[in-house]
């Protein structure tokens, strides 16, 4: 989880947490500020994300439907409603507020979502797009402000009964693989990697930017991923000719978002890149 600078005055009994300071999700002041309105209201509490509901409608369909989270308490950062209630990113360099975490392992170290029983229909180009809250950080290799992000990488997988899984095979290509680096060039078919522009209520984008990640030429952000690609279908649990096949035929009904290194155990993932914060999923082309 991203630490959080929050201002105090922005606690009260009426905090929206998306309108408070801060440049991402998270930390112990963020923690401090949940339990701080919890003592205060006590169980008539309610989450932001419990009142926030995704577009619908026009070409951008959300992830809407929470079929699995273990690690979700419904308070603060740790409601995974927050990972279906629609796409907040805050550009390049800020992270979104608007996000479920989940845990660094365990079953809390995953989440499933689906579209409200429709199938994501195989397409031209990005078929999905999967929002963390990445952000750019500073400065790296000729003075480039985009190859440094702030990351928490994760591992995408779909299927149609939520126990086999097809993915895209991650891969980490640093030269030195047992050193975390922080430029998404050697970050290969993870998400959590590239900052989010798009959000449905102060930019909201046309569904061509939403489906353009490129977020430094003006694209919505996220990191896609694309059914066609060769590499599909040569990772995940129980994942086999038939099922990728089908998958890249038919569509999937659910998509499985990891904490990377629950997965992927020898990578060089810390403490501080090792919780994951989701803003959501949104797909291209879904069927009833």
């Amino acid at each position: 989880m991203k630490s959080l600078r929050i201002i105090v005055s922005c606690v009260s009994l009426t905090l929206v947490l998306q309108n408070c300071g801060g440049s991402s999700g998270g930390g112990d002041a963020e923690a401090a500020a949940f339990a701080l309105i919890g003592n205060i209201s006590g169980s008539s509490y309610i989450s932001p994300c419990d009142t926030l509901t995704p577009e619908t409608g026009r070409g951008v369909f959300v992830a809407d439907e929470l079929v699995s989270a273990p690690g979700s308490t419904g308070i603060g950062y740790k409601n995974a409603n927050c990972a279906k209630d629609g796409i907040r990113g805050q550009g390049e360099f800020n992270g979104s507020l608007d996000v479920y975490t989940m845990g660094a392992s365990g079953s809390g170290a995953s989440i499933i979502l689906g579209w409200s029983g429709g199938k994501v229909q195989p397409s031209t180009g990005i078929d999905f797009i999967v929002y963390e809250n990445p952000f750019f950080i500073g400065v790296q290799n000729n003075s480039n402000p985009f190859n440094a992000v702030f990351m928490e990488p994760l591992i995408i997988e779909v299927g149609n009964d939520q126990t086999n899984w097809c993915g895209w095979n991650p891969a980490y290509t640093n030269a030195d693989p047992n050193t975390f680096v922080n430029n998404p060039t050697y970050w290969n078919r993870f998400a959590g990697i590239t900052p989010v522009a798009y959000n449905q209520d102060t930019n909201p984008m046309t569904v061509a930017e939403v489906f353009d990640t490129d977020i430094v030429n003006g694209g919505g952000g996220g990191d896609g991923f694309d059914l066609a690609d060769s590499n599909f279908g040569s990772s995940g649990t129980g994942c086999d000719s038939t099922l990728k096949n089908d998958i890249q035929a038919n569509g999937f009904t659910y998509i499985k978002i990891s904490a990377a290194k629950t997965i992927l155990s020898t990578l060089p993932i810390d403490s501080a890149h090792s919780n994951p914060d989701i803003d959501g999923v949104v797909a291209k082309s879904v069927s009833p």
